[in-house]
């Protein structure tokens, strides 16, 4: 059975999502950046912050991966097509 088509079809619906996915989770990101830096009563809870920021970072950056490697998919199947 050949998936390439269906593959392709979905990984174009998913790069959709991880866009919108993204900005919010950005948009998240940035807000409690801007707590942390505006928190100047207690260091511990701006640590706690700035470890959220991290988990949200490093979501950021497996989302990034994702979207490479469906590029990389629909890269591909092209590559199949033409040979």
């Amino acid at each position: 059975m050949n998936t390439k088509p269906k593959a392709v079809e979905l990984s174009k619906e998913v790069l959709k999502k991880l866009l919108e996915c993204g900005t919010e989770i950005d948009e998240f990101y940035r807000l409690f950046r801007e707590l942390r830096l505006l928190e100047d009563e207690s260091p511990n809870f701006a640590k706690a912050i700035l470890n959220v920021e991290h988990g949200f970072f490093m979501t950021i950056q497996s989302l990034n991966i994702l979207k490479e490697q469906l590029q990389l998919l629909s890269i591909a199947a092209k590559k199949e097509e033409i040979t």
